[in-house]
């Protein structure tokens, strides 16, 4: 897979796009991990004014980070800390292994998956290789 680089910009679709960035990853594991948080995310907008989903590449010293974030309503605090559960789900009709399977695939990578998120704000989702 490659990513980006140190000069950023974003492009018509929202996507922040760098150069000379590259990790050792399997693409297929890796799309179904960002097709998941994208699938998220707009689940999460549907019926937010002016919805924003940021996906965004960057480096941190030895570390080449992706970031998915969306202005939507955000996580509460009493079901975030349970989404990485396997089965656990809010959502009618979700099976709550997304996000677990998403931190499996990440772990074998040698990688991790992080949250943040703000009632009212939003939520970021960042990928660690």
């Amino acid at each position: 897979c490659k990513g980006a680089s140190r000069t950023e910009s974003m492009n018509e679709n929202g996507i922040d796009k760098q150069e000379d960035l590259e990790i050792q990853a399997d693409p297929d594991l890796i799309d179904q991990i960002l097709i998941n948080l994208v699938k998220n995310a707009m689940e999460a907008l549907v019926g937010t004014e002016k919805a924003i989903i940021r996906i965004s590449a960057s480096q941190d010293d030895d570390r080449v980070l992706l970031t998915i974030k969306d202005n939507g309503p955000g996580i509460p605090d009493e079901i975030l800390e349970n989404i990485f559960v396997p089965f656990y789900t809010t959502k009618e009709g979700g099976s709550g292994i997304g996000l677990s399977l998403s931190r499996q695939i990440m772990r074998l990578h040698k990688g991790n998956i992080t949250v943040q998120s703000a009632e009212g704000e939003g939520t970021s989702f960042t990928l660690s290789f």
